[in-house]
């Protein structure tokens, strides 16, 4: 029967419609092509194909180095290297004064725009990290959240994963982005009106959350620290939470250990959905708050399976064909065999 769910934080509704739903061989993809290594800029030897690094780990002795690069300086043999976005969609130098004219309202595009590349292995998967590299991966993310977060007028950090065209990526080279913005994006108020509502001084709505899902058709899989599940009312097929078991409003506050963790249990989702999708498309992203201690960060994984039509943006209102349920027990099953 089709029906629509409502967003646990968010006023967001979708259909779930059971009786369109496609088995996950018919939602199968042809995989990822990877670009040639030769023209990529992201590769070692191709380093004065970007700007500077802001960040870079660098191995020495066995001791880990970090640096940055200046602009007449490129450093080699790096582990993980956060460069500034070429073709940035915010910068540093703009005034951010608000501007009203009438019903005309505009902010000047203040902010930063980096790319984080996480190894300097072109055909390495993200779900094919090592542990090591895993974690230097989410200590560039921790290190570019806490300088960009810094920032005069920054009020909201995000950081992001695109794997795939149609997903947003322009190169096949294992990489992250973090954009920081001179506002808080509707969404993200959204939750945080959300967790504000149902804070209770020390848990949150997530929290409850957690507990109603850990024994819920909906459960994927969990470790020490982390918890995932597929959400109630996903907007993508497939499409599963990452929920850091203790409350933390963002990446900073994860602890070494947790943060392994919790990159340990992402790493094993993005295993599963390869697998079982043959390598679909995907956006990650980490919802999170400098400022409110009410919320409570959280990563989403969204396979790119379906586009948004008519419908979609006229409502707002997304059709989903894969129940979040049936989703889970595929998902879940096979991560029990990794």
């Amino acid at each position: 029967m089709t029906e629509l769910r409502r967003d646990y934080l968010a006023e967001r509704w979708v259909v779930i419609a059971r009786e369109r739903a496609m088995r996950p061989s018919d939602l199968k993809v042809e995989g990822i092509h990877q670009s040639p290594s030769s023209i990529c800029p992201f590769c070692p030897g191709n380093e004065h194909m970007t700007l500077p690094a802001t960040l870079l780990y660098l191995e020495r002795d066995g001791e880990l180095v970090v640096k940055a690069e200046s602009d007449s300086e490129r450093l080699k043999g790096w582990l993980v290297r956060v460069i500034p976005n070429m073709y940035p969609a915010l910068r540093p130098n703009v005034n951010p004064a608000r501007h009203c004219e009438g019903f005309m309202v505009r902010v000047g595009g203040m902010g930063a725009h980096e790319v984080i590349i996480e190894t300097p292995e072109h055909d390495t998967q993200f779900c094919d990290l090592s542990d090591r590299q895993l974690f230097l991966v989410f200590k560039a993310y921790t290190e570019r959240f806490k300088a960009l977060a810094s920032l005069p007028h920054v009020k909201y950090v995000s950081l992001f994963r695109n794997y795939g065209k149609e997903a947003g990526a322009s190169l096949s080279h294992p990489h992250s982005q973090i954009i920081a913005t001179p506002i808080i994006p509707p969404r993200i108020s959204e939750e945080t009106a959300s967790f504000k509502e149902r804070w209770n001084g020390s848990s949150c709505i997530l929290d409850e959350v957690l507990e109603q899902e850990a024994s819920s058709e909906r459960f994927v899989d969990e470790n020490e620290f982390a918890v995932a599940f597929c959400p109630y009312a996903p907007i993508a097929p497939f499409e599963v939470l990452v929920v850091p078991k203790r409350h933390i409003k963002n990446i900073l506050e994860l602890s070494e250990k947790e943060m392994l963790s919790f990159a340990r249990l992402t790493r094993k989702v993005l295993k599963a959905i390869h697998i079982i999708l043959n390598d679909p498309p995907y956006n990650y992203t980490f919802h999170q708050s400098i400022l409110d201690e009410e919320y409570h960060m959280h990563l989403r994984v969204l396979p790119r399976l379906s586009i948004f039509a008519g419908f979609e943006f006229n409502t707002g209102i997304v059709i989903n064909t894969i129940p979040p349920e049936e989703a889970a027990s595929q998902i879940g099953g096979v991560m029990k065999e990794i």
